[in-house]
């Protein structure tokens, strides 16, 4: 007979005699299960709002950015700079689009006042892509009216974020006059301002509000006319395929750059400066793994606190069956059967327990928008009963608040089986020290005492 087999054995039999199913045992079946549910519910909310606010934050903007950081700033030669990239197979393989952009500080004007916005210009190559959101640095359009926006390359016209709009209470064809610096600083005549007016043609929305409430976009030629920066640009823009490989890809790009006699004429007159998005948004991302952690480790204190509660469980069971456990050892019960019957049953309750709660937390974070929108309504019900006409209905989940169409959820399976193991472990070794009580117990003593 198989090892296994005699394990099943002398557990089943010992568990019969000293009777596991006590109502302490229950209990901490049920705290240990809610503990690996509420945890599963839980990060599976919290990877699902990361995924979305870093799935925005990568649609917004160029992932990396090339500037001159010597003199005005102005790349005149951009195009050569970027066939000298693109000349790279390792870069080019990387690279979803590279293009010269304009982004500035600017002013936009809200009735007497002018407020701080971003604008930035991109080549428009196809109005047809334009609209159907194919265009790789161009956020994706909501409302725009198809007739206008056709001359966005020929006239003054742009495209602002839908909160934007919202905030300043700007509509379609509405004139936005915006300012921005115009030529160099001088002491005599200070920083000269460059005024202009243009129609507003479409509303975007990349879902990160920041962005949907600061940025205007306009067309490349349009820009440089606005800024009195003919055929120059003051970025190269670059949307690359992995993000995983951002780090790798900027040293790619200054090694490239910094390439001896590739292009003495630019090299002279530049100083080139590369910076990713990850590296922008630093202090916004480490803040969303910060408090991943923390609520990650608040909630697996509940599994703590679970295994605890199995170490009480088991320390009262084996006080309360003594006499059993000293009947079992005179009848020959070796002590190492002891402890496996208890250690066994520390960790069935564990792997039950996370099972149960695994597989209830799954199913809550499926159909937790449902179940959040059966409260809303139950709630808001009930309240137009007892309070009818003074009644305002309640959102649990303000989308005006948390900027999302629904509940983000992502369910990680390779994390749930991390939680699992742990809780399983955890409930072992809840259950081995105060079993090993009961395998040092005399049987003799046992007897006679109890």
């Amino acid at each position: 007979m198989g090892i296994v087999s005699l394990i099943t054995i002398r557990y089943i039999r010992g568990s019969r005699v000293l009777g596991f199913l006590s109502i302490k045992s229950r209990l901490s079946f049920i705290v240990m299960a809610v503990g690996v549910g509420l945890l599963v519910v839980v990060l599976s909310i919290f990877n699902g709002f990361q995924k979305q606010v870093k799935e925005s934050l990568w649609q917004g903007g160029p992932h990396i950015t090339i500037e001159n950081s010597y003199g005005s700033g102005a790349i005149y030669d951009y195009e050569t700079v970027i066939a000298h990239l693109k000349s790279d197979p390792k870069l080019a393989e990387s690279f979803v689009s590279v293009e010269g952009n304009i982004t500035s500080h600017g002013l936009i004007q809200s009735n007497n006042n002018f407020n701080p916005i971003m604008i930035r210009a991109v080549p428009i190559d196809s109005i047809e892509k334009l609209v159907e959101n194919g265009l790789p640095n161009f956020p994706r359009i909501l409302q725009y009216n198809r007739d206008e926006i056709s001359s966005i390359n020929s006239k003054k016209m742009v495209v602002v974020g839908k909160e934007m709009s919202a905030i300043y209470g700007y509509g379609i064809g509405r004139e936005i006059t915006m300012a921005v610096p115009g030529g160099r600083f001088t002491v005599e005549r200070g920083v000269q301002v460059n005024v202009q007016s243009f129609r507003l043609v479409g509303l975007f929305k990349t879902g990160y509000y920041n962005y949907d409430s600061k940025f205007v976009f306009l067309s490349l030629p349009q820009a440089q006319e606005f800024f009195k920066m003919k055929g120059a640009v003051n970025q190269i823009a670059i949307k690359v395929r992995s993000l995983d490989d951002l780090k790798l890809t900027k040293h790619r790009i200054l090694s490239r750059l910094n390439e001896e006699n590739w292009n003495q004429k630019i090299q002279d007159d530049t100083s080139w400066s590369v910076r990713t998005i990850a590296e922008e948004q630093e202090n916004f991302l480490a803040a969303l793994r910060l408090e991943k952690t923390i609520i990650s480790i608040i909630v697996f204190l509940f599994i703590v606190l679970a295994a605890l509660g199995m170490v009480a469980t088991v320390h009262s069971l084996i006080r309360a069956k003594r006499r059993s456990i000293g009947t079992l050892k005179a009848l020959g019960l070796a002590s190492n059967d002891i402890l496996l019957i208890f250690t066994l049953n520390a960790m069935i309750v564990g792997i039950l327990s996370s099972l149960v709660g695994g597989m209830t937390g799954i199913f809550i974070a499926t159909k937790l928008e449902v179940i959040i929108n059966a409260i809303s309504e139950i709630i808001n019900g009930v309240g137009s009963l007892l309070n009818p006409g003074d009644w305002d209905p309640v959102e649990l989940v303000p989308k005006d608040i948390y900027y999302f169409d629904h509940i983000p959820v992502d369910i990680d399976i390779s994390f749930i089986f991390m939680v699992t193991t742990a809780a399983t472990i955890l409930s072992g070794l809840a259950g081995y020290f105060p079993a090993r009580m009961a395998a040092n117990l005399n049987p003799v003593d046992t007897i006679r005492n109890d």
